[in-house]
């Protein structure tokens, strides 16, 4: 399968390292929804060939209806499937909201940083074993 390229996601092999940044992006439908997360997961699959990778997310531009947040976090279990663990940065403070209360439904640990610097000094943190990821509690 040829490399699926799509205008927000970029893999790096060297860092195992997906960057995800969004110009302005607002999912409003869960048909929106469910089609951001099949690009995002064909990426993976395409780019990736079922590695797990760690995914640093940029909210910068990025929104999505509150009122399907539910229905965002039941699509999110998809991507933490291809993912070691996802490190979020920026955002208004409503979209930094949102990322909390559905990473909570998840029982998922809630990494979200100020910077793009910040998330990927996480990430090698991680990777050298200077730092663990927090386990998932039901």
């Amino acid at each position: 399968m040829a490399p699926v390229e799509t205008s927000f996601q970029k893999y790096d092999a060297a860092t195992n390292i997906i960057y995800v940044t969004f110009p302005v992006v607002h999912l409003e439908t869960q048909a929106e929804i469910r089609e951001h997360f099949d690009r995002v997961v064909a990426y993976w699959r395409a780019n990736c060939r079922g590695k797990k990778v760690y995914y640093v997310v940029g909210y910068d531009g990025f929104s999505v209806n509150l009122r399907e947040n539910e229905y965002y976090g039941q699509q999110m279990r998809r991507v933490m499937e291809c993912a070691v663990t996802i490190v979020r940065y920026g955002g208004d403070a409503l979209q930094r909201t949102a990322a909390r209360l559905y990473n909570m439904k998840l029982h998922a640990p809630s990494r979200l940083y100020e910077s793009r610097e910040a998330a990927v000094n996480v990430v090698k943190a991680l990777q050298a074993g200077e730092m663990q990821i927090e386990e998932a509690r039901p």
